[in-house]
């Protein structure tokens, strides 16, 4: 298992890497995991960055165009990519973002921010900075 530091670490690397805030990024995992690599969702999300099957292949195959490995390394490189497509999507809107990751950009598209998904950029939020 990979050390909150080594974790913190790699966070860091690909935040640079794709120019998102590492400390949004860093607070985005906390919030999913506790830099956890192990968790598993009820879901099925995955990984310190908690990503979906689906979006991970969504990154791999669209947004880098190779399979990042399948440890805690790929994980935080595809979520910060992840991220980043975002961030991009909504136009630099930072709670839209975090909103898309948490309920779908599809579905703050067309229905608005549900009342469960602000909350979680709420907490995003508040751990922006502190971890």
């Amino acid at each position: 298992p990979a050390s909150r530091d080594a974790i913190r670490a790699s966070i860091d690397r690909w935040s640079g890497v794709y120019g998102v805030d590492p400390q949004l990024a860093r607070a985005l995992a906390w919030m999913e995991s506790g830099f956890q690599q192990d968790v598993v969702s009820s879901v099925g999300a995955v990984g310190v960055m908690q990503l979906l099957l689906e979006s991970w292949e969504f990154v791999d195959t669209v947004l880098l165009g190779f399979r990042t490995p399948r440890d805690y390394r790929g994980n935080v490189r595809a979520g910060v990519r992840y991220l980043r497509w975002q961030l991009d999507h909504f136009g630099g809107d930072v709670r839209l973002a975090l909103a898309g990751w948490y309920q779908g950009a599809r579905a703050v598209r067309q229905h608005g921010v549900y009342r469960e998904t602000r909350q979680f950029v709420r907490v995003v939020f508040a751990l922006y900075g502190t971890v």
